[in-house]
């Protein structure tokens, strides 16, 4: 199949005419039905009903089905046009969850903002991230959760303060003891967080309301009772819209460990852009660790230490 027949059927779907479609793409019409055959021996399936004596078209259920797909392979071959033309500039590609992207490395991805270097982000879960560097899709992975893997290097990169939060309109908090769990809007910050969490709260009972992000964050702890416990990044966020904000003091150290993983190989040049981007990693987690707004784990901070 190729673009022609794509065009062909889409063009016969959209104006429900072989004249029409013909004129639209400048082709006679013999050269369109003969696109539109060829598509159909390919696929071994008939797209578009032809019924004698109707000059009105429709599609079959597999012509229906096929939209989607023929959209699609235009869209990727605009896509492939397009990369195409574009200058070759190094690039690589970053995975995080949306609160690592969003909120505590958003400073250094705008670093990279010059031409001379891109850079992909996308968010996802901590395991997609692992699977996405293991077969990589992904070049650098930051993740809340470690998982066994022969392959993925996984360092301990960072601990960031996490605090219990509420709103001093609707509740009125001291101390732990204040807060009941079926007040609070829970949201999970990896393992080592939640073996913290349940010390002082039941698994079994239920928290008001579970989050996966804190995009609605805001919008819960403004009613009765409410409170969360939030990343020190969130938190600076939420009290530059939110005055009311107040945090609860703790005895023990609260906080989530995020780590950086990655995989060698697949070329010099690409194992050269992720020393490179760890080494500004590096940089940055240590210039959050001198602003008391992280602390740098591992080797990742033994420069400065020394």
């Amino acid at each position: 199949m190729n673009l022609n027949q794509m065009n062909a059927f889409l063009a016969i779907v959209e104006t429900s005419s072989f004249t029409k479609a013909a004129d639209q793409l400048y082709i006679s019409q013999s050269t369109l039905s003969d696109r539109l055959f060829a598509l159909e021996e390919e696929l071994g399936t008939r797209l578009i009903q032809r019924r004698s004596g109707n000059k009105k078209l429709s599609l079959t259920e597999k012509g229906i089905e096929f939209l989607d797909y023929a959209a699609r392979y235009i869209e990727l071959e605009n896509e492939i046009n397009d990369w195409k033309k574009a200058p070759l500039l190094p690039h690589l590609k970053i995975g995080a969850p949306q609160t690592v992207n969003a909120y505590l490395f958003r400073g250094l991805y705008r670093s990279y903002l010059a031409d001379t270097y891109q850079i992909h982000v996308s968010s996802h879960w901590n395991r997609t991230i692992y699977n996405m560097v293991n077969s990589f899709e992904l070049d650098i992975g930051i993740v809340s959760r470690p998982y066994q893997s022969k392959q993925v290097t996984t360092t301990a990169l960072i601990n960031e303060p996490l605090l219990i939060v509420y709103d001093e309109r609707f509740s009125d908090y001291q101390k732990l003891t204040d807060l009941k769990r079926p007040d609070q809007i829970y949201i999970g910050w990896g393992p080592v967080y939640k073996k913290w969490y349940h010390q002082h709260w039941d698994r079994n009972i239920p928290a008001r309301i579970t989050l996966d992000s804190p995009e609605l964050l805001m919008d819960y702890l403004e009613s009765e009772a409410a409170w969360a416990i939030v990343p020190l990044c969130i938190y600076q966020d939420i009290i530059q819209k939110n005055p009311h904000i107040k945090t609860v003091p703790t005895e023990s150290d609260v906080h989530r460990t995020l780590y950086l993983i990655y995989q060698m190989g697949q070329g010099q040049a690409r194992n050269q852009k992720i020393e490179e981007f760890i080494k500004s990693l590096h940089d940055y987690v240590l210039d959050l660790e001198v602003q008391n707004l992280c602390t740098v784990l591992g080797g990742m901070g033994k420069e400065k230490r020394e």
